[in-house]
């Protein structure tokens, strides 16, 4: 997957000249590290709060644009928005990973990512996690998750996928 998108980037100009600037890991460590300011920021958390509902049919999308949103905010603040400014999707991750999968100091700066409001929670092993309510796409209808775990003594692990 990770190659797939190299190549496709590989073929527009406007791509090739990111990957170029990303290729500098100094460069790269310094956007990720402006990008965790700006998702971080009690504004941008306060976004996506109130722009972003899961149980709509155009959640995602909302969720998308405001962050590509942050994205673009946080290299124009790094000084690097004439990079950006011709492209109609940006998406830092989607350029700095693929160039740094393997590389331990780079993925220790996404390590935030899962603490970013509600959007990205993890929880400790072996803590009760909150309950939650999941909601019904035909009917809307919100049930608690722990309604759906009967059997208490045994762990209940969710495993969610999307095809967009």
């Amino acid at each position: 997957m990770v190659e797939v998108v190299k190549k496709m980037m590989m073929s527009d100009p406007k791509w090739q000249a990111l990957l170029r600037l990303f290729s500098d890991k100094q460069v790269a460590i310094r956007v990720l590290r402006k990008q965790k300011e700006v998702l971080t920021h009690p504004d941008s958390l306060q976004m996506f709060e109130e722009g972003y509902d899961p149980a709509t049919q155009d959640g995602m999308v909302k969720f998308t644009n405001i962050y590509e949103r942050m994205d673009r905010t946080a290299m124009e603040e790094c000084g690097l928005g004439d990079y950006i400014k011709d492209l109609k999707l940006f998406k830092i991750l989607k350029v700095i990973v693929p160039l740094y999968i393997n590389d331990p100091e780079i993925m220790a700066e996404l390590e935030y990512m899962v603490k970013i409001g509600n959007l990205f929670v993890t929880q400790d092993i072996g803590s009760v996690p909150p309950d939650v309510n999941l909601v019904s796409m035909e009917t809307k209808q919100e049930i608690p998750l722990s309604q759906f775990h009967s059997r208490k003594s045994r762990p209940l692990v969710i495993i969610a996928s999307s095809l967009s």
